[in-house]
């Protein structure tokens, strides 16, 4: 059964993964307006998918009124595109458009947030342009740049990013801002960028998770992080510096690790596991700052020939789908990635549609903790309320 249902998914994926991709060529003139576009068998042949596929990718774009389909001659694209795109008035072929840009969409946070953006600005009448930079952490925050430059040299109204935070990028929205593009931030935020942010609630769901592993008996709780970490990272931190200063449990320093994400990820996380193992008292838990360094933590204890839970447990932050799959299954705070998308789209459409008077807001989203084999807890049928837990 779990067999068919990640099929299905894989297929759901691809046919969105297709519409998107079509429709930035589209928007970006590589099938310009009354052109036709290949065959769906030529279509089915680069993407490496069945023609059915590219059939549901073509009707999404269909939808979006960005082809229309002529028996005899296949698809054909809509409307004609100015050349005059630095203009922002309503008039104009980008009146309607935003852009998101957004780390590798295969990565199931970012296809959720995708398609909650998408639709919301579907339901408004507007497109979404999806810009896509590499999963890379060393390619990342410069293909976000050039990304985040070209959309403004073409002129589209809005803006939905998930912000690497350097200062280049800073300095490309700022231009965007100054410019009267409208710009949201998604679950990350640049401090003193004067533009709306919709996230979660870090701190308290960080708070929530160690005390989740407190009352579980655990006391030399480590957490791990990444060098330069983005605003998420710090919120997460900090959530979990004030659950052990309530606590009354010293914060040991030695616990508390920043590795550099350039570097290759299994070899450091088995040089760090190898640090803290060599403490005098080392740590018995683990809250690593995301699913992705959980999982990679795993890895590494299981080739230092440390097992979890039984010798020292495991916790993360996201609820990728791959959490529950693993074993032993990763206890995680769930983020809601559709919803954060959804409500930073519908925050930008009423900027575009003239709520610009007010203040910069910040929206921030509930999250829930899911306690799995991870943690060592394997039935929780006491567990306080505010924690929210689910097992699953």
């Amino acid at each position: 059964m779990l067999k068919s249902n990640e099929d299905f998914r894989s297929r759901s994926l691809s046919y969105i993964h297709i519409a998107l991709g079509l429709r930035e060529r589209i928007l970006q003139g590589i099938y310009p307006a009354n052109a036709y576009l290949p065959s769906e068998r030529d279509l089915a042949i680069e993407w490496s998918v069945s023609r059915q596929t590219v059939r549901q990718a073509l009707q999404e774009l269909r939808l979006e009124s960005l082809i229309v389909s002529e028996h005899g001659r296949g698809n054909r694209v809509l409307g004609e595109r100015s050349a005059d795109s630095s203009s922002h008035r309503d008039d104009t072929p980008y009146a309607k458009f935003a852009a998101l840009v957004i780390y590798d969409i295969t990565h199931g946070g970012a296809m959720s947030i995708c398609q909650g953006a998408a639709a919301a600005m579907q339901s408004e009448g507007y497109h979404l342009i999806v810009a896509e930079v590499a999963a890379s952490v060393r390619r990342r925050a410069e293909e976000e740049a050039i990304q985040i430059r070209a959309l403004i040299d073409k002129g589209v109204r809005g803006l939905l990013i998930y912000a690497e935070p350097t200062d280049k990028n800073r300095g490309l929205l700022e231009e965007a801002l100054a410019k009267g593009i409208q710009v949201v931030q998604i679950d990350r935020f640049l401090e003193g960028l004067s533009s709306d942010y919709v996230g979660v609630e870090n701190v308290l769901a960080a708070e929530e998770m160690t005390e989740h592993l407190l009352k579980l008996g655990y006391r030399r709780i480590a957490f791990l992080s990444f060098k330069e970490a983005a605003s998420t990272c710090r919120e997460r931190l900090q959530g979990y510096r004030n659950a052990l200063k309530r606590n009354d449990i010293p914060i040991d320093e030695t616990l508390c690790v920043h590795y550099d994400p350039r570097k290759e990820r299994l070899a450091e996380v088995i040089r760090i596991a190898r640090q803290w193992r060599a403490l005098p008292d080392p740590p018995t838990a683990i809250f690593a700052v995301n699913d992705e360094l959980a999982l990679e933590t795993t890895k590494a204890l299981k080739a230092l020939h440390i097992s979890v839970p039984e010798q020292i447990a495991i916790v993360g932050f996201d609820n990728l789908p791959v959490a529950s799959l693993v074993s032993p299954a990763i206890t995680t705070v769930a983020q809601p990635f559709y919803e954060l998308g959804r409500v930073a789209a519908q925050l930008l459409i009423s900027r575009l549609q003239g709520d610009t008077q007010k203040e910069p807001c910040a929206i921030r989203l509930p999250a829930k903790l899911i306690a799995r084999e991870s943690c060592g807890a394997k039935l929780l049928p006491s567990a306080p309320a505010t924690l929210q837990v689910l097992s699953r």
